[in-house]
């Protein structure tokens, strides 16, 4: 009867920690792997005279960062691959011998026998498809890109109400045109000297709309502050040059917008998706981003517990209640919220249930994470059996 064993690997930078266990926990080998292709190979050709490909799961503590090379080596050679999540092996830490103490070697250890004793309900890894990958890529860095804007744009506004309060108050600075304006006019002197006509014309050349309207709000506020206020002129070139990177930022993730409608048009779950009401292009690659593979849930209440909008139960003794989860994915559950909101005015069927909801005493919030539970039931049950969503009629909500 063949014996089986378990391999954890401890992430790192510039290198890893490997552990192999035996069924009974007993540790087989313990060292460090250099995070180069030539070591990670001359480890696994050790670990294979330990034991046979098909005698043994290895799990890891990270997937992608510096993670990438050696998960793609082991999918590669055909091993099964499982994540052990750091929070999972933080918390295991304390039931060791030492358990406050954390070493690399502990880790991959602990990693090691978590697996062993749990690998059933561990997410298991699968080779990526070259268009998820990129997709995973991209939706990470329009986010970061978007993110960045935000700060910027809430930058810019403190400037503004610091230089110009009246043009701050009257721009709207999500828009890219009304952006365009800083870029030229940051000061009530520099407004007035420009003069109305000039100031639309120079709009109109580069294609703002309604920009004679903006041009004649631009130079009453200018025209209703005489008074130069504290260093305004360093404020007013630090609030042109940061309206000038939020416009560039907007150009960056207009094309990556562009890239991901291409590739959402290459994967065939990507159109089923999107039927759901609520669920654009840019959510419907952040859930296939962040979800790719469905079957490692096994299940809707599965996936709607890994995004954190699944009620929890709390019982003991006499005592049981449920309550929300505080934990979860929070990319999938930002996507299922914020779908869920958006649907309230795309689909009569979501807007009658949010009703219902509130009607039974429920708050705003909880009533659309109630709402967006109930979605990930549909849009499992579409991906599934590969139906687009159909609208039924608002009594069945």
């Amino acid at each position: 009867m063949s014996r089986f064993f378990w391999v954890g690997f401890d992430v790192g930078k510039a290198s890893h920690w490997v552990c192999v266990l035996d069924e009974e926990g007993e540790r087989l080998l313990s060292r460090r792997v250099e995070a180069t292709e030539t070591d990670i190979h001359a480890t696994l050709a050790e670990i294979e005279k330990l034991c046979a490909p098909g005698e043994r799961m290895v799990g890891l503590d990270l997937t992608g960062g510096p993670a990438t090379l050696l998960e793609a080596l082991l999918l590669d050679r055909g091993e099964r691959v499982f994540r052990v999540s750091g929070i999972a092996v933080n918390r295991a830490r304390e039931a060791y011998v030492g358990g406050e103490r954390k070493s690399d070697a502990g880790d991959a250890q602990i990693i090691a026998d978590q697996l062993r004793l749990r690998w059933k309900q561990l997410p298991e890894m699968r080779p990526p498809d070259e268009h998820l990958a990129e997709l995973r890529v991209l939706v990470s860095h329009r986010r970061d890109l978007s993110q960045d804007n935000v700060r910027r744009i809430v930058r810019l506004r403190a400037l503004l109400s610091g230089v110009f309060p009246g043009l701050e108050a009257a721009l709207d600075l999500r828009k890219q045109s009304q952006l365009l304006v800083v870029t030229k006019v940051a000061t009530p002197a520099v407004a007035r000297q420009l003069g109305e006509a000039r100031l639309s014309r120079w709009l109109k050349t580069r294609g703002v709309r309604k920009a004679d309207d903006l041009a004649r709000r631009i130079i009453m506020a200018a025209k209703g502050q005489r008074l130069e206020l504290p260093a305004a002129r360093a404020k007013a070139t630090l609030a042109a040059e940061i309206a000038s990177e939020v416009l560039r930022a907007k150009e960056q993730i207009a094309a990556l917008e562009a890239r991901l409608e291409e590739l959402l048009a290459t994967i065939p779950q990507a159109a089923i998706i999107r039927t759901l009401p609520g669920m654009g292009p840019c959510l419907t690659a952040e859930f296939l981003a962040e979800a790719s593979d469905l079957g490692r849930f096994g299940s809707a209440d599965r996936l709607a517990a890994a995004a954190g909008i699944a009620p929890v139960l709390r019982a003991s003794g006499a005592s049981a209640h449920q309550r929300r989860a505080k934990r979860g994915n929070r990319v999938l559950k930002r996507v299922f919220y914020q779908s869920a909101f958006c649907s309230l005015t795309a689909s009569e069927v979501s807007k009658v249930f949010y009703k219902r909801k509130r009607q039974e005493g429920k708050v705003h919030k909880q009533a659309v994470i109630a709402l967006a539970r109930r979605r990930v039931n549909v849009l499992w049950a579409m991906l599934r059996d590969g139906r687009m969503y159909e609208e039924q009629p608002s009594s069945a909500a």
